[in-house]
């Protein structure tokens, strides 16, 4: 994976599909290995999210294959 996207929303994405970076997100910019680890930290705020998000912006047909999505309050 690279350069790819994490976000939080509180819009359900069963009932609304998630539009790339319409939610407030941050970009991981790099390449990401088979098997490897990467974090990402959003700036400290008050507000609340329910949904976590991560996409990619593909130039063709792709899916992306997560293991284990951790996320830390």
């Amino acid at each position: 994976m690279t350069n790819f996207v994490v976000g939080v929303t509180n819009d359900d994405p069963q009932t609304k599909a998630p539009v790339y970076k319409q939610y407030h997100h941050v970009q991981y910019n790099g390449t990401l290995a088979v098997s490897a680890t990467a974090s990402v930290s959003f700036p400290p705020s008050a507000e609340k999210y329910r949904y976590v998000v991560i996409q990619n912006k593909f130039t063709h047909m792709e899916a992306i294959c997560v293991a284990e999505v951790e996320v830390f309050l």
